[in-house]
């Protein structure tokens, strides 16, 4: 049996409740603000008073515990009375209610009296940054309530309110307790931007209604700024809200923060500019919102920016802030594979985690006895291998190359940096070492005897379908370990300049890679070329423009695309731009370690949905059969595998292509 092979080269007050003996009618209280409120308690042990003063400051704060229903109901307003001393008892740390007829009024009351029901009432912002009480617009919030009264709870509604009337509900719950639900604000289009305040309402089975305290919260209006795959500078003014939204989405941007000096920042990702460090903890902190992570910016007038795929920042000074991972390796500027899909900038979530298992279905990558070249530049002992793994496919090592790419050794002064650095490798030469069908059990005995995720880069085309078995048998391989392994597949070089004979190259991808549309873990890898002159940003090669490689396999059955021509050492230490679309699967599989690497509950299936929700369209709207989904963005993919892994109630809000791509 013969196999063909792509060998193309030119590729984040509790104030003590006393029990009042009588109800104050404050059905005359008016609702304005006023600097201050004076509330008198007197004692019964010594007929005493004391006062009690509060500031604005105090009416504001989320987590001072108000005595009433409402910061509104509370201004201009003292209160003197004698109060009945009485034991203490656990009511002592309740909440106080305001009670109010059933009538649906949405103004203060006539009628009003004093109740120990909420022991607990929050609400802040789910979204995870260090503004618990500023929540964007179409984010969500968190509710939580403890009710401890005897009372025939009806239901607990959560209200809005803004200028002291009712102007939405945001749910309603019949339990006694609530902890951190989540409450989707997409769903509420009348809560647009500005300052509310929000309480909890309990109605008993006999009509009696009682709210909690209230809390204040700021909803930021917000506008989004999409960049390409390209390099470029974007531009960001006070005119695009409150709240900011700004999509690098590939090459390496800068973020023009016009205006604003280094001094204006209040913080990035909850620390200061100077405690900020790529590649050390810079992603602890994360803001979750539309289904993915963003880093977040606190500006000093209470702005903030929500980005993703932005290198640097340039200030109104023309300083600069490094945002992403650079490497001290000789070629890191040259691979722009990495630069148009934003390796940079998923290496701060992760360079790969030993939990994740690479696979070369390849040529191999040692070097037989007596012949020239050896193993360069990838560290040995990451490499399981055997004998049968020689690489003398055409001298300069075709598997070695695709291992390259996809795991060559980072930051040591040489080379190339591999996608994922720290991964171990498991080397198969399917051309002439091991049937393909026995490569894959082997491969995946091996990671799930060490509880690993097993992620295939495979740079084989053509009919492999009886490699080693039946193509069911083929299949059912591939479909039993869906949980543990995803395939990325060369769609082929059928097309002219390719060194595969494939007349339907136009309407299908080759071989294997067909089967991306029965097995949700397979992806078929087509290859995207720079078609543009080359353009340096920041010393990183960019690209201007781009276009499939006339020989690379399309369809209906394309799933992705990734960079070929990609920068690569050989066996003999050369750099080579490896091409085809065997140049293409291996910056494919690479991501896709990476996003196993954040997120190890995943699936093979879930993870290539991910690459798909998160790759950047190209072409004709939509997915097509030129480009498929689109080019696969390695930051975009990891932050959404790091939201579903942090907040995954909150990230899963949000689906498909709906989130932010």
């Amino acid at each position: 049996m013969s196999y063909n092979l792509k060998l193309l080269e030119s590729f984040s007050s509790n104030i003590p409740n006393s029990s009042l003996t009588s109800e104050p009618n404050l059905s005359a209280i008016s609702p304005s603000t006023t600097s201050e409120l004076t509330e008198s308690l007197i004692r019964a042990n010594n007929r005493s008073s004391r006062s009690v003063t509060y500031s604005p400051a105090d009416l504001t704060n989320p987590t001072q515990t108000s005595a009433f229903q409402d910061n509104d109901l509370l201004t201009q307003m003292s209160v003197s009375q004698e109060v009945q001393e009485i034991p203490h008892s656990t009511f002592d740390n309740y909440l106080y209610a305001t009670s109010y007829p059933p009538n649906g009024s949405s103004n203060p009351l006539s009628t009003t009296s004093i109740n120990p029901i909420f022991t607990n009432f929050s609400v802040f912002d789910a979204s995870g940054d260090n503004t618990t009480t500023s929540v964007f617009e179409s984010g969500a919030l968190r509710l939580s309530y403890n009710l401890a009264n005897a009372v025939s709870l009806s239901n607990v509604r959560l209200e809005v309110l803004r200028s002291d009337r009712v102007v939405s509900t945001l749910g309603s719950w019949n339990q006694a307790n609530l902890s951190n639900e989540l409450i989707n604000l997409a769903s509420f289009s009348n809560f647009t931007g500005g300052s509310y305040q929000l309480r909890a309402v309990v109605r008993t089975s006999n009509g009696q209604e009682f709210s909690s305290a209230s809390q204040a919260m700021k909803v930021l209006s917000w506008n989004r700024t999409n960049g390409t795959f390209a390099g470029e500078t974007i531009d960001y003014t006070a005119e695009l809200g409150t709240g900011a939204v700004i999509m690098g989405r590939g090459g390496t941007d800068t973020l023009n923060l016009s205006g604003i000096s280094p001094s204006h920042i209040t913080s990035i990702n909850g620390m200061s500019l100077a405690a900020f460090n790529p590649l050390s903890g810079s992603t602890t902190n994360q803001a979750v919102f539309g289904g993915t992570a963003f880093d977040y910016i606190n500006l000093a007038d209470g702005r903030e920016i929500y980005l993703q795929g932005i290198e640097r920042l340039r200030f109104s000074d023309s300083s600069t802030f490094e945002l992403q991972v650079r490497t001290n390796d000789n070629f890191f500027g040259s691979q722009w594979n990495l630069h148009i899909s934003e390796g940079g900038s998923a290496w701060r979530f992760t360079p790969g985690t030993s939990n994740v298992l690479l696979a070369s279905l390849d040529t191999g990558i040692l070097t037989a006895s007596g012949a020239g070249g050896g193993i360069v530049d990838i560290s040995t002992n990451r490499l399981i291998t055997d004998p049968s793994d020689d690489d003398n496919f055409n001298n300069y090592g075709h598997g070695h190359s695709a291992i390259s790419i996809m795991s060559a050794t980072a930051n040591n002064s040489s080379g190339i940096s591999g996608i994922n650095w720290n991964s171990s490798v498991y080397v198969n030469d399917v051309y002439r070492g091991v049937s393909l069908q026995q490569a894959i059990r082997d491969t995946v005995s091996y990671a799930r005897a060490r509880n690993q995720k097993v992620v295939f880069q495979g740079g084989i085309q053509g009919n492999w379908f009886n490699s080693g078995g039946t193509r069911e048998q083929l299949e059912q391989l591939i479909r039993d370990n869906s949980d543990v392994a995803i395939f990325a597949i060369a769609a082929g070089n059928g097309g002219p300049g390719g060194n595969l004979s494939d007349p339907s190259y136009l309407t299908s991808v080759s071989g294997v890679a067909q089967l991306e549309t029965t097995h949700n873990n397979l992806i078929s890898v087509g290859a995207l070329r720079n078609t543009s002159a080359t353009t340096t940003i920041n010393g990183l090669t960019n690209a201007v423009s781009v276009n499939i490689a006339s020989y690379s396999n399309r369809g209906s059955n394309l799933t992705l695309m990734a960079a070929t021509d990609s920068p690569a050492m050989d066996k003999f230490g050369n750099m080579r731009f490896f091409g085809g679309t065997s140049g293409a699967n291996p910056n494919v599989a690479g991501i896709a370690s990476l996003v196993w690497s954040v997120n190890s509950t995943l699936t093979g299936g879930q993870v290539r949905q991910i690459l798909i929700d998160t790759a950047m369209d190209l072409g004709t709207p939509g997915r097509n059969n030129s480009f498929g989904y689109g080019l696969v963005n390695a930051d975009a993919a990891v932050r959404r595998a790091s939201a579903l892994q942090r907040s995954s109630d909150l990230a899963s809000l949000y689906s498909g292509r709906s989130i932010f791509v």
